[in-house]
């Protein structure tokens, strides 16, 4: 009997030392987690928070090069309209093809004086980096 109990002593004590080693492994695993990982996490999430303020600014920018495309395609069908599709020599030729020139009515439009659109400059949103003041 007294062999039996000692037995089962010693395989208690093997377990308990394995469950001791297992803790401390667990133990090191968390002092690393802390004193490693998560400064490097913080890191990680700072610089995160850096480039979701860039695709927020990259965003924008693009939703108003949008809005200018939108209004350039408008000021384009205008003109179309306006001017007429076909270019002018092409009209001329097709209208006194067809009609003669006695019964051509003079144009009652006026042309309108051409206004550039205010476009926006690429460098005043992307500085170029290699640039070097002068």
């Amino acid at each position: 009997q007294i062999e039996s109990l000692d037995k089962s002593l010693e395989d208690l004590l093997t377990r308990v030392d394995e469950f001791v080693g297992m803790l401390d492994m667990i133990r090191s695993d968390s002092s690393q987690v802390v004193n490693e990982s998560i400064p490097q996490i913080h890191t990680k999430a700072t610089e995160m928070r850096h480039i979701y303020r860039k695709i927020d600014k990259l965003e924008a920018f693009v939703k108003m090069i949008g809005n200018i495309v939108a209004g350039l395609e408008e000021r384009v069908i205008k003109a179309e309209t306006d001017l007429g599709a076909f270019p002018s020599t092409f009209k001329k030729i097709l209208h006194t093809i067809s009609m003669p020139s006695f019964l051509n009515k003079p144009s009652s439009r006026q042309q309108t004086l051409y206004e550039p659109p205010v476009l926006f400059k690429t460098e005043d949103y992307f500085p170029c980096v290699n640039e070097t003041p002068h």
